[in-house]
């Protein structure tokens, strides 16, 4: 089964503990795996912040108050708890900033979609997190950065080439 949408919840308190939320069908009743384990959930707002979540015939009330960044404060029974959520794109991000870079860099699609636009050409010194291209994918314009402080030694591609997962964009060293 193919999800429709990859979502990433991490509680504040427990940061080393991350949850892979994965939506499979969507309308009144939503099909959902959290971990792997699906769950059939209806659910409703009832207001700006209040949810109404109906999971395996037992009902939830709680209220969802956005803190912005992708961060949520969630009360429910009296309990209170704050969580980051993410999608996939994100957390991409998220994993290539986190982790120091050296060297050549071989930059690939990461999804696939179509070049909009080459902001560099071949000899261009760039630092680490200018952009390099825009590439279009799901409906969205996602800029791709360098890695790493260098210069572009490799263009593989130009305005509105067509990417699939791992294609090479450019190299970087």
């Amino acid at each position: 089964m193919k999800a429709l949408a990859t979502y990433y919840a991490t509680l504040h308190d427990l940061t080393d503990t991350e949850f892979k939320v994965e939506i499979f069908e969507d309308g009144p009743v939503k099909k959902i795996s959290v971990n792997g384990n699906v769950y059939e959930v209806d659910y409703n707002l009832g207001g700006d912040t209040i949810h109404s979540m109906i999971m395996n015939h037992r009902s939830h009330g709680m209220q969802i108050t956005s803190l912005g960044n992708s961060n949520y404060e969630v009360r429910h029974m009296g309990d209170y708890f704050q969580i980051s959520v993410i999608d996939e794109l994100q957390k991409m991000r998220l994993a290539r900033t986190r982790s120091k870079v050296i060297g050549r860099q071989v930059i690939t699609a990461q999804m696939p979609g179509v070049i909009m636009k080459l902001y560099v050409k071949q000899g261009d010194e760039v630092k680490s997190g200018d952009p390099l291209c825009v590439l279009a994918a799901m409906k969205m314009e996602n800029e791709i950065r360098s890695p790493i402080d260098g210069i572009v030694k490799e263009i593989y591609i130009k305005d509105n080439d067509k990417m699939t997962v791992g294609d090479k964009m450019l190299v970087v060293e």
